[in-house]
């Protein structure tokens, strides 16, 4: 694995979709929410490692989460529709909407806005990160992501191609002593966190079969998805 073209994401994996509009200000069709809403509700159910993010997000650096309102435009009335703080949303999943195929809009100008979708570990998973946990488990998860992407790459098919290349374990202060051991047949593999309280995991075919304990010298504060894009 080439550690320097590796990069993560606090979340996971993320595929990306600026929606061209034609409007005043950026709106996206209820029925492609909608598609996109089932396709993750049926990943949900077959991977209960990891967890699902559809998000709304502005283009721009300017432009806080807390600045953006968006709302579906039903005939019946405006259906506000609540964003989190990462910009998470998700849209009432309604037949008589599907058949109305009313607007998403927002408050933000046209070709401002990117719809993003990630995948990552859930949140259970995580929590069972503390002072030991297998190998296998968790790097199952990392590999189950290749899956998630390609169906939703019918979606996003401007993403570019990503590899999941494993798992970065982030230490919380003070972190002279964190690391991470990996008990395997064949010896001992100490990973020691760096001067940010960081060190990676690789995803490896050997460890995945042996499902080795890992041992923490402390709980890790954050677990990121590394992933590269392919052929690098």
């Amino acid at each position: 694995m080439d550690i320097p073209s590796v990069r993560s994401a606090i979340i996971g994996l993320s595929l990306l979709l600026q929606w061209p509009v034609s409007a005043e200000n950026a709106r996206l069709p209820y029925q492609h929410l909608y598609r996109i809403q089932t396709v993750q509700a049926a990943l949900c159910q077959s991977h209960t490692n990891l967890l699902l993010v559809l998000q709304l997000r502005s283009a721009s650096t300017n432009v806080k989460t807390s600045d953006i309102e968006a709302f579906i435009d039903s005939k019946s009335g405006k259906i506000p529709l609540p964003i989190g703080p990462d910009g998470e949303i998700s849209v009432p999943v309604r037949d008589d909407l599907l058949a109305e195929d009313p607007w998403l809009i927002t408050n933000q100008p046209k070709g401002t806005m990117e719809l993003n979708w990630q995948a990552g570990l859930s949140k259970s998973l995580v929590r069972q990160m503390t002072n030991s946990v297998r190998y296998s488990p968790v790097m199952q998860a990392v590999r189950e992501c290749d899956d998630v992407q390609e169906k939703m790459r019918q979606f996003f098919p401007a993403a570019p191609k990503l590899t999941l290349a494993g798992l970065k374990f982030i230490f919380p202060p003070p972190i002279k002593a964190a690391a991470l051991i990996i008990h395997a047949k064949d010896g001992d593999r100490k990973l020691e966190a760096d001067t940010n309280g960081e060190l990676i995991v690789p995803l490896d075919e050997s460890l995945l079969d042996e499902n080795p304990m890992m041992t923490f010298s402390v709980p890790p504060a954050k677990v990121q998805l590394l992933s590269r894009k392919s052929g690098e």
